[in-house]
């Protein structure tokens, strides 16, 4: 059994000995493989309700809440692992090397240089620390991210230290650096190994002009106080959701939120102003189910603007705006969404020109460019790509690879499906735009917080994201927990909340093998959209929502 739960209590006991009540008692604090296989049965147990949900409500509304309410808390706790170590104690090392670093000294380091400034620095401070570290690193230039002897890294982050920082400046960053890697939960040799072949720092310059004051005004030492600021942001888009649409509503999404297989990383409270946009997109939300269209735009706008890919969310406003055109009818409301979503993007945008220079912002642009390629490919990635190349687990187009992948799903990304991927793109984008067409015009009759809230859909067939980006399917489940009397929407949040389900019996069962969940979740979230779209152009039919009417 403790095999199975993995339990990881400060208390140790031996396996043998342990039956259901010492499994209760010695609970606090479990490890991320325990608090993981229990949202297995936490994700089955939100099913069973929300399939009762309609009898049960209609019986009791207050059993309803009740049971609601503490299968959140169950959820919520299981994300925190049982025990307040998660909230108070721990950092993520491998992020915030990324992202309060890099910010922290972005004028010396920019978009490019890292990973050679750490590997310096490790190397100058008796490295490597880390002895299995391997001989390549992924370096970064002008022409993309390429594979590259250490050596490489070392001379590059001389370059760096000494055309760049000041000699204060240099031994400081060092500091830094090694407290991070070393002092505060050291990262240890495979996840070190990992990192510095990884695709270095990404954050947008506006982030980075957002990000860096908090970097600079907060000593490494205190690195989790800059935690609890997502902490904080969550509170406001969560509450913000509350406030517009109702405790049950705002309960459904949270729910969802803890259960979530993307999740799973970066930890809140880990990590910097790494669900600054979560916030953004649920506030955005709020205010257009408030009627408050300039501030939902002002909202969606610093989302897109931090993370680029919320922009999205603004295609469905978009096409049921162009829909009203094309029938004579002009949505003032979304014209006032729209100014006030370029108000704030051009201003942030601006700013993070002037402070960085547009030779920042290209390098961005061009970073992403090369990094969504398909020869940049990784199974932490997530899309229509994903499920379009995926034939199942037991996959025999390449001889060699089938032999490798006979009994077991495969762990990384085959070159021979990245190439496949990289064949599908003409294809794959023309059939990615005319959903996206049937999606907006389906939502012609919507209301604009709805046509909002189903911006991830383009995000799912155009990109291909990491897992993690994938939280943002908590904007689907707003829309569908709204109203749960719509039978397109309880089969919405069913469809969403058994993809968690699913992805996370594939994290405990099959450990590592993420082609085998990525495929599935990938065809799963296909079918989504497949219903999804079915029912919305079915229900436009119907005429439009007494909200637009």
């Amino acid at each position: 059994m403790c095999r199975r739960w993995r339990a990881c209590a400060s208390i140790t006991v031996s396996p043998g000995a342990m039956d259901w009540s010492d499994y209760l008692t010695f609970t606090a604090n479990v490890s991320r493989g325990a608090s993981e296989a229990h949202k297995i049965y936490i994700a089955g147990g939100a099913l069973v309700l929300l399939m009762a949900w309609p009898t049960i409500i209609k019986a009791s509304r207050q059993v309803a809440t009740t049971l609601l309410v503490v299968l959140t808390l169950i959820s919520t706790a299981n994300y925190m692992r049982w025990g307040p170590r998660l909230a108070t104690e721990r950092v993520d090392s491998y992020d915030v090397i990324h992202y309060y670093l890099n910010a922290k000294y972005f004028d010396e380091l920019g978009y490019l240089d890292l990973y050679p400034a750490c590997m310096l620095a490790d190397a100058d401070n008796g490295g490597p620390f880390f002895k299995q570290q391997g001989n390549i690193y992924m370096a970064q230039d002008d022409k993309g991210h390429t594979l590259k002897p250490t050596s490489h890294a070392l001379q590059r982050g001389r370059f760096v230290r000494d055309t760049r920082f000041t000699p204060e400046r240099w031994k400081q960053f060092e500091h830094d650096f090694l407290y991070l890697q070393r002092e505060r939960f050291p990262m240890g040799d495979e996840l070190w190994r990992q990192m510095i072949q990884d695709h270095g720092f990404n954050g947008t310059p506006v982030w980075t002009l957002l990000a860096r004051p908090f970097a600079q005004l907060v000593p490494v030492e205190y690195i989790k106080a800059l935690g609890y600021i997502d902490v904080v942001l969550l509170f406001i888009g969560f509450g913000a959701i509350w406030w517009a649409y109702g405790g049950i509503t705002c309960l459904w999404a949270f729910l969802f939120f803890t259960v979530s297989y993307s999740l799973r990383w970066p930890t809140v409270s880990w990590v910097f102003l790494r669900y600054d946009w979560i916030c953004g997109l649920l506030c955005a939300m709020a205010m257009l189910k408030k009627q408050k269209h300039w501030l939902a735009g002002m909202f969606a706008g610093w989302a897109a603007t931090l993370r680029l890919f919320p922009a999205f969310w603004m295609w469905g406003p978009f096409a049921k705006g162009l829909a009203g055109l094309a029938r004579g009818k002009v949505h003032r409301q979304l014209l006032v969404l729209a100014l006030g979503w370029i108000a704030v993007v051009a201003v942030l945008e601006l700013g993070a020109m002037v402070r960085f220079g547009p030779g920042e912002v290209v390098t961005h642009l061009e970073n992403m460019s090369d990094h969504n390629r398909a020869e940049q490919l990784s199974s932490r990635r997530i899309g229509l790509a994903l499920a379009l190349a995926y034939e199942g687990p037991w996959e025999e187009r390449n001889p060699v690879d089938a032999q490798r992948c006979k009994f077991v799903p495969c762990k990384i990304l085959e070159p021979w499906r990245k190439t496949l991927i990289h064949d599908q793109a003409p294809m794959r984008y023309g059939l990615g735009l005319l959903v996206m067409i049937v999606m907006g015009w389906g939502l012609r009759n919507a209301s604009d917080d709805e046509a909002f809230g189903f911006g991830f859909i383009p995000i799912f067939l155009l990109t291909t994201m990491s897992y993690y980006y994938y939280i943002a399917r908590v904007t689907l489940v707003v829309v569908h927990a709204a109203d749960l009397s719509k039978l397109r929407n309880q089969i919405g949040l069913v469809l969403l909340l058994g993809l968690e389900l699913f992805s996370n019996w594939s994290e405990d069962a099959w450990t590592g093998h993420r082609t085998f969940l990525i495929g599935y979740l990938a065809w799963g979230l296909a079918a989504y959209t497949a219903i999804m779209m079915a029912m919305m152009l079915w229900e436009a039919r119907q005429g439009p929502s007494p909200e637009e009417a």
